[in-house]
């Protein structure tokens, strides 16, 4: 299957408008496509489930609470990766859920540096899952092509670091990032991080 045609979504499912809101902006400026719904109602409404990705998930909610929503979607086999955030979570329930499949339990407010990385975690465990990938020999030609900083950088990326945060680790300028990281996508033929996670999991595989 070609890397263009695997559309990756993560999810947010919150009652609070405004961080819904903060977390769409920071995975949208990484390159991620996202949804939000203000319930879990309006999440079993309205999402897909056949499109590929994960869920973050607020753990106290009017109705429906995300410990439950967890629950009924293993009911239904749909066992899509769970991030579950809360300023409430104590180590009981962190545990509980984390024992029932989710991938983690981060406490609000969410840190961008902390669920950037799980996000792109939760995201290549259900694509291995449903075992999508790319055409390895294609895969590994295109990016073979791309040149060494640019191999550095998308790298870090896949390993959930900002344009920043890859800066830093490298020495160079936020803008110099931005730079490569157009170039390496142009080359790639890609345009967000999740078909770059696919892209390189394809790579070393």
């Amino acid at each position: 299957m070609a890397g263009s045609e695997i559309k990756v979504l993560v999810r947010i499912v919150d009652d609070d408008s405004d961080l819904r809101a903060a977390i769409r902006f920071l995975l949208e400026s990484e390159g991620w496509e996202v949804a939000d719904y203000y319930s879990t109602a309006d999440f079993l409404l309205n999402d897909d489930p056949k499109i590929p990705g994960c869920l973050i998930l607020d753990v106290r909610m009017p109705e429906m609470t995300g410990v439950e929503l967890q629950s009924e979607l293993k009911q239904h086999v749909r066992e899509i990766p769970i991030v579950f955030l809360s300023a409430h979570g104590d180590i009981e329930m962190a545990v509980k859920t984390l024992h029932e499949g989710a991938v983690d339990f981060l406490t609000k407010p969410v840190q961008e540096d902390k669920l950037v990385p799980v996000i792109s975690r939760a995201v290549k465990l259900d694509l291995i899952k449903r075992g999508l990938s790319f055409d390895h020999e294609k895969t590994k030609e295109r990016f073979r092509e791309l040149t060494e900083r640019e191999k550095q950088i998308v790298l870090l990326l896949t390993k959930g670091l900002l344009n920043r945060e890859v800066g830093e680790r490298l020495g160079i300028s936020t803008r110099t990032v931005e730079v490569h990281r157009a170039r390496a996508f142009k080359k790639l033929e890609l345009h967000t991080i999740s078909e770059l996670i696919q892209f390189v999991h394809a790579a070393e595989g």
